[in-house]
């Protein structure tokens, strides 16, 4: 009788969850993240025109490298997912700093504006101390 073959648990097959868990723990605090997301959609220039995920998503993954990304086989990506859930409480009522959706894009509100300008002169002035 041949004996039982026992499991090998190796490291990298506990990265993932750590990593899942560290995404969910992301995506628990969306509202967080708004300022960023809001942010960064003024920084590609949506005062007046609509912006595409994928540009909004470039600016802020270098804006914010630590909170708009996520792991896939090893590798550090941006977390589109995560992206689109932070633009569309942005967009909710309760916020209304942001308008658009997925396939048109997004751009600022006035209210959304008028936040990421008092966001943009804070972190001038955290520079400037």
């Amino acid at each position: 009788m041949e004996a039982p073959k026992m499991f090998a648990i190796a490291k990298e097959s506990l990265a993932p969850r750590h990593y899942e868990t560290l995404r969910q723990a992301h995506r628990a605090n969306t509202d967080g993240l708004i300022p960023e997301i809001v942010f960064s959609l003024f920084l590609c220039g949506g005062i007046r025109k609509r912006i595409g995920l994928e540009e909004i998503a470039a600016q802020a993954t270098m804006t914010y490298p630590s909170d708009f990304h996520t792991w896939v086989d090893g590798n550090r990506v941006p977390d589109l997912a995560l992206m689109l859930l932070a633009l569309s409480e942005a967009s909710s009522p309760n916020w209304h700093y942001v308008i658009g959706d997925w396939s048109c894009g997004w751009h600022l509100t006035k209210k959304g504006l008028r936040f990421a300008q008092d966001v943009e002169r804070r972190r001038i002035q955290r520079a400037n101390a």
